[in-house]
């Protein structure tokens, strides 16, 4: 006799049914995106959610080979900021931020060389670690399509200029770059440019288009200074982009109106010696502004002078010669007096008076001045008739004795009145108070050692930002009977606090605790008696609500 048949469709369902569990369990557990529904933060806490001790975690590691500069580390984030050394006299500091692109050389060389948000406490907010193959400078917040907008410079650098892209940072960290669609000689050899865009200066203007600079390898008669086998230039251009279309809108070339015979920097130097591989870079613009409707103030470093030309036609209306001579402000006193200034820019412009500051570096690789770094504020007669100089308003170094051979930024109105001053290569913040008293120093960090490490420009603004591209690390360790978590979430701003959740697989999260944010990360102690499990996940608040899942942690993993 013949068995009947079994049909095979009983077995089928069976199968795919426990497919589906199996997936469900897998997706009830390790997404984030509809799991845990959001709560109310429990103010007081629900008995769901009991409360947790919290704090910020802090550790700073010293090392024991004193070349080195002492950082921070995380148990949660492989981020290694330096550690600010500061000193604070108790008056007033500014609201916002501190936002720098700390670069180590020597023995720390890439220690710590990724662009850091810190606060004044000395607390990490933000690491940019985006592209950690290229440098980055010129780290700050902009106002682009009527929103802030962290933007910076990344790319290679080369003997004082660069090769790179601006970039630009969204309150979600989503970014977009701006690249100069030109075609220049460059100094690289057989190095593709990872971009033309120098490092100098990328500034927004009201209109919403881009100021920058770009280098470009060519010939210029260099006899009289550095004999016949001299006569390679860097020329500096200006450039006006559109941010939207990356359209090229001004175009300004400093060698069009300036001459390498008015250069103060020395012909050879360690920045070039004529050739074609170290060219003379005898302009160096370092700082682009705006100024009006029409007017742009140009930095030039090495022939230690503004100038403001015209946006349209490209004319150069003045020059201020730090020199002493005063170009078309006439002869200068000594305590107006610049070289190798950093970072101008203008306040109070009017058709009759204009105050400008600068960085006053008065010292060079090459030179062997010695003169004290400064910031430094000067109130201009306009038009310069030759006769009226330029007067200090300002003058502010006291105490430190910094000979900054390179870098340095000078902020002179913060959103309290106070002025944010950065020494480039000798690793020092300060921030000043209100008035022209340079004893007034309110903050100073130092993080690092003279001529060992640098940031380009410092800047300290507002920034609320919450990233959607990557969510919170959690770490999750035992150490006998005690359980702690530790957590951050870098760039968020706004986390308020972290409820944590059991978690085993095959089970629904069950609700363990809350605990109040701190700093960058936070550190909660879990008590022995309430988790009997070995992997927990927790999700950040924000205005009462749960806003993102972090990864699983288990301890022993």
């Amino acid at each position: 006799m013949i068995a009947p048949q079994t049909s095979a469709w009983p077995v089928r369902l069976i199968a795919f049914g426990c497919f589906a569990s199996c997936l469900l369990v897998y997706y009830t557990l390790f997404s984030s995106a509809s799991y845990p529904a959001p709560h109310k933060a429990p103010r007081p806490p629900t008995s769901a959610f009991r409360q947790f001790p919290s704090q910020t975690h802090t550790k700073v590691v010293f090392p024991k080979d004193e070349a080195l500069w002492p950082y921070w580390v995380f148990k949660s984030a492989p981020f290694q900021p330096p550690y600010f050394n500061t000193i604070k006299n108790g008056l007033p500091v500014a609201d916002g931020y501190l936002f720098l692109t700390p670069k180590t050389e020597g023995e720390g060389h890439g220690l710590h060389n990724l662009p850091v948000v810190m606060t004044a406490d000395n607390d990490l907010v933000y690491c940019y670690n985006q592209n950690q193959s290229a440098e980055t400078t010129d780290f700050r917040v902009q106002i682009v399509d009527g929103k802030p907008h962290l933007t910076g410079w990344q790319g290679l650098m080369q003997n004082g200029h660069g090769y790179g892209e601006w970039f630009m940072l969204d309150d979600e960290y989503n970014k977009t770059t701006v690249t100069l669609d030109v075609n220049l000689h460059n100094t690289l050899g057989d190095v593709e440019p990872p971009g033309f865009l120098d490092y100098q200066e990328h500034e927004v203007t009201p209109e919403g288009t881009l100021l920058v600079t770009a280098s470009n390898l060519t010939t210029a008669d260099l006899t009289g200074l550095g004999g016949r086998a001299a006569k390679y230039v860097l020329d500096n251009i200006i450039y006006e982009i559109d941010i939207k279309t990356n359209e090229v809108l001004f175009t300004w070339s400093a060698l069009d109106h300036f001459g390498p015979g008015d250069s103060k920097l020395p012909l050879p130097s360690r920045l070039g010696d004529g050739s074609e591989r170290r060219p003379y870079d005898y302009f160096h613009i370092n700082s682009l502004q705006a100024v009006g409707d029409g007017f742009l103030l140009v930095s030039s470093r090495h022939l230690w002078s503004l100038m403001l030309i015209s946006r349209t036609t490209g004319s150069v209306v003045w020059t201020l010669d730090g020199s002493g001579q005063g170009g078309d402000f006439g002869p200068s006193p000594k305590e107006a007096q610049f070289q190798y200034q950093h970072h101008a820019r203008v306040y109070n412009a009017t058709g009759y008076r204009m105050t400008v500051s600068l960085f006053d570096n008065h010292n060079a690789e090459d030179t062997t001045s010695k003169e004290t770094s400064r910031a430094l504020l000067l109130d201009l007669a306009l038009p310069p008739d030759g006769v009226e100089p330029p007067v200090v308003v300002r003058n502010l170094h006291r105490g430190l004795e910094a000979v900054s051979k390179g870098q340095g930024s000078y902020d002179a109105q913060l959103g309290n009145g106070n002025q944010l001053v950065g020494y480039g290569r000798i690793p020092v913040i300060r921030e000043y108070g209100p008035s022209g008293n340079p004893d007034d120093v309110r903050w100073q960090a130092r993080f690092g050692r003279n001529d060992a490490s640098a940031s380009y420009r410092v800047s300290k603004s507002s920034w609320s930002a919450t990233p959607k591209a990557w969510g919170p690390s959690l770490f999750y360790e035992k150490n006998g009977a005690d359980r702690k978590a530790y957590l951050s979430w870098n760039g968020a701003t706004g986390v308020e606090a972290w409820r944590l959740y059991d978690i085993e697989l095959g089970s629904k999260l069950r609700p363990l605790g809350w605990a109040n944010a701190s700093g960058f990360e936070t550190v909660i102690s879990i008590p022995h008696y309430i988790n009997k499990t070995e992997c927990i996940i927790a999700a950040a608040v924000q205005g009462g609500e749960e806003v993102r899942l972090s990864n699983k942690a288990c301890y022993g993993s």
